[in-house]
């Protein structure tokens, strides 16, 4: 029987996701917390100990080890994590609550979608995405690699989300809208229009209020083209 080791320990929810999905199909016979922060160790998060920093990861056996991030405050941290996460060479575990129809959408294995979303048909999402409660992404939609998409937020049919995506609680997207690498649309904002790289989007109709300088932007692009996710080959599933 395996381990899982969620990596940040400031989501609960993520906790009460893989506790939900071991009752039903027990898949680990322990979850761990693991976090950096040495003010957290030792304490509890709904049963779960926060055992230490990241770093126990290493020398642990693949064969009975899978972890997952639940970083997602940004994204940018998200991806830095899930970097950190990666050099331990460990299989990423796929959490999905099991009421989420998936039929007909392309997943990764390192996914994280919470309960009562819903995924449409021929969507297909990136690596270390995650999708959180009561969130709509429609048909035909695509979302890149770290890409969050809040509570209660929707994406109409077509959306496409370049690598990096946050969009927030209760925002909505038109149909066939796209978003442009580590673009933010603020929580309950209407986005009616393409959103360029790297702008924060806020409001209704929503407007730009903040842009990621052009250094910034090309040292994400940077990054991201020399990481190599090594389980995008093999963890596809339908």
């Amino acid at each position: 029987m395996k381990t899982l080791y969620i990596c940040g320990a400031g989501n609960s929810e993520t906790v009460r996701l893989a506790q939900r999905i071991n009752r039903v199909r027990r898949r680990w016979e322990r979850i761990v917390l693991l976090d950096d922060d040495p003010r957290k160790h030792g304490q509890t998060i709904l049963g779960v100990t926060i055992a230490g920093p990241m770093s126990l990861l290493q020398g642990r056996d693949p064969q009975a080890t899978e972890i997952a991030n639940s970083v997602t405050r940004t994204t940018a941290r998200r991806w830095s994590v899930r970097r950190k996460m990666e050099a331990y060479d460990l299989p990423f575990a796929t959490l999905v609550d099991g009421g989420v129809d998936l039929d007909g959408a392309e997943l990764p294995r390192d996914l994280i979608v919470f309960q009562n979303a819903t995924i449409g048909p021929q969507v297909s999402i990136g690596e270390a995405s995650a999708v959180f409660m009561s969130a709509v992404v429609g048909h035909e939609s695509q979302l890149g690699r770290c890409c969050v998409v809040a509570a209660n937020a929707v994406l109409n049919a077509r959306v496409q989300l370049a690598d990096g995506v946050y969009i927030g609680s209760n925002a909505s997207l038109l149909p066939e809208v796209r978003v442009g690498a580590w673009a933010t649309v603020a929580a309950g904002s209407m986005v009616m229009h393409n959103v360029p790289a790297g702008a924060t989007l806020m409001g209704v109709p929503g407007k730009i209020v903040y842009r990621l300088s052009q250094a910034e932007l090309a040292r994400r692009a940077a990054e991201a083209e020399s990481l190599t996710l090594r389980h995008a080959a093999e963890s596809r599933v339908a």
